[in-house]
């Protein structure tokens, strides 16, 4: 009963990216562009306390402002499937909420390996 009301890590947040990507026969292990979002909570400190810690855990191909609400988008190219990366994004989420922001996730395309 309890586990019902267990909080979601953001690694089990990722498992369940990861799992629709396994749905197409994707594993995660290859290079792909990832979009990541974060978004200011209400009283959250200004975009560039975020871009700083955005930075500190990977160099983005493109940070800017999120098209929808006071956010920001920000796009790498790298795999999706390691404990790396999950390490990065837990960092994120946390580092984020430490100064009133939310890591909100990331999305990718399918990469197979093989040529459409």
């Amino acid at each position: 009963m309890f586990g019902l009301f267990k909080k979601k890590t953001r690694a089990n947040k990722n498992d369940a990216v990861r799992k629709a990507l396994a749905g197409y026969g994707d594993d995660g292990t290859r290079p792909r562009h990832v979009i990541h979002f974060a978004y200011a909570k209400k009283g959250g400190q200004d975009a560039a306390a975020a871009e700083e810690i955005i930075r500190r855990y990977l160099a983005p191909d493109v940070l800017e402002p999120a098209e929808v609400g006071d956010g920001i988008r920000f796009e790498q190219n790298r795999e999706v499937a390691s404990a790396e990366f999950d390490a990065m994004t837990d960092g994120l989420e946390r580092d984020l909420a430490e100064i009133g922001w939310e890591y909100d996730g990331w999305e990718c395309a399918v990469e197979t390996g093989e040529e459409e």
